[in-house]
């Protein structure tokens, strides 16, 4: 009996349990046992690579200089154009100042593609045409004219981040003389006036070069000036005059820094894809990814992105009655034969929300304000397992919440949108035979 009696308590027990066990929480909800988490991989991805009108490449505090031309993305050149900004507009003891010469500093950064075994050369230009914003931003198509003529030129190998990665460029000696007499006169009392006399500098590459340096402004450098003489210098144009002292027997040396404005300065960047695997490409004609060999393309500072479309999504919706979306990435992977650490591989990669026509709707963040990035996951020494990986739970709840069709679509960007100091690289897509796209959903269903 006493068996009996504790057989019956243990099963009344049990199935006063039966409901509580039957359930689980996921997030603030409860969901039956009887659901289940599957993991969906077949939703057909559409890709393509798109080029925009025109890129942001103001406000950056970097000059990208050069060209590069390859099979790929065809001739790309950058130059770059700045207003100046004296440290003074006024000299020293102006009535005895003796004019010596002025000379443009250039530090390189650490950055750089192309070929750098070669000689680099690029001339520098006065600017004819004052510098304006467009509501607010400079683009890579902005166009502001400068003289034909250089008012000098600098021959060298590219050393990047090195005790030889400053440029020294003595400028004209006429032009120098003539921008010492203008503050020597004491015209000049703001910086309104000085601009009516000096517009501010080009930055040309020679078209012999194949090979983009990145020249970091207000990113300060400790060089050897002289045998005997270290300077840190950022990019600047720096004068060199000198007066005599009262006796008369020494000279008192002084410089005049002019240094590049941060706001008024961009990097104008030109493309030509004739022969090359986008000749196609214009910012009327995208191209998908079957028609260039299961691939998309990206390159900032051209505005050549990569889009991807799901035209599907919404058909998991019909798979359970009641679902909750656990989980999404999407997985894009750099194509073997198309894989540099030199040239290739930007990072941090951005991506956007955009509609049909391939404008910005909003961007993917972590807490509403802060924009998610992604990295290139390349620890495997296996390169077709390199990736970068894309969270899209939120958008994937987005799209499947809405309740009619807006055709929004996920725009991949080397960085910021509004940035162009990235490299550039191409994607395969959900059909590519070595570095497949993949998107990957888990979804709870009941």
């Amino acid at each position: 009996m006493y068996k009996y009696l504790l057989l019956c308590i243990s099963l009344m027990f049990l199935f006063s349990c039966e409901d509580e066990s039957n359930t689980y929480e996921v997030g603030s909800s409860w969901m039956d046992a009887q659901s289940k988490i599957v993991m969906i991989d077949t939703l057909t991805m559409k890709m393509s690579t798109i080029m925009m009108d025109s890129t942001i490449t103001s406000g950056k505090r970097v000059m990208m200089i050069g060209n590069i031309q390859d099979q790929t993305f065809g001739k790309v050149t950058s130059s770059s154009l700045f207003e100046l900004t004296p440290s003074s507009y006024s000299l020293s003891s102006p009535s005895t100042a003796v004019y010596d010469s002025l000379v443009m500093y250039l530090t390189n950064t650490d950055f750089y593609y192309g070929d750098t075994l070669k000689t680099y050369k690029l001339a520098v230009h006065p600017l004819t045409d004052r510098i304006k914003l467009n509501n607010g931003y400079l683009y890579n198509k902005s166009n502001f004219n400068y003289s034909s003529n250089s008012i000098g030129n600098a021959e060298f190998y590219p050393r990047p981040n090195t005790d030889s990665s400053y440029v020294k460029i003595k400028l004209n000696q006429s032009y120098g003389q003539a921008l010492f007499n203008t503050l020597k006169n004491s015209d000049v009392t703001n910086q309104e006036y000085f601009l009516n006399f000096y517009k501010g500098l080009a930055l040309v590459p020679s078209s012999e070069n194949n090979a983009m340096l990145r020249f970091g402004i207000n990113s300060l450098y400790e060089v050897q000036i002289n045998k005997s003489t270290k300077e840190k210098v950022s990019n600047v144009v720096r004068m060199y005059y000198h007066t005599t002292s009262q006796n008369g027997t020494e000279l008192v040396k002084y410089t005049l820094d002019l240094s590049p404005s941060t706001t008024l300065q961009y990097n104008k960047i030109s493309s030509d894809f004739t022969g090359s695997e986008l000749a196609n490409l214009t910012p009327q004609n995208s191209i998908p990814s079957t028609s260039l060999g299961n691939k998309t393309y990206l390159m900032a500072g051209i505005g050549v992105y990569t889009k991807v479309e799901i035209p599907y999504l919404k058909s998991l919706k019909n798979l359970y009655e009641n679902y909750k979306i656990i989980d999404a990435t999407l997985s894009v992977s750099p194509v073997a034969g198309y894989y540099s650490n030199n040239f290739y591989n930007p990072s941090p990669l951005y991506y956007y929300v955009g509609d049909k026509l391939n404008h910005l709707v909003s961007n993917y963040t972590s807490d509403g304000s802060t924009e998610i990035t992604t990295s290139l996951s390349d620890s495997s020494e296996f390169q077709n397992e390199h990736t970068y990986n894309f969270s899209m739970r939120t958008y994937v709840n987005s799209i499947l919440t809405e309740t009619t069709s807006s055709n929004h679509n996920t725009l991949i960007y080397p960085s910021s949108y509004a940035d162009v100091l990235c490299g550039k690289t191409v994607f395969g897509d959900a059909k590519n035979k070595t570095n497949p796209a993949k998107l990957k959903i888990y979804m709870l269903g009941y």
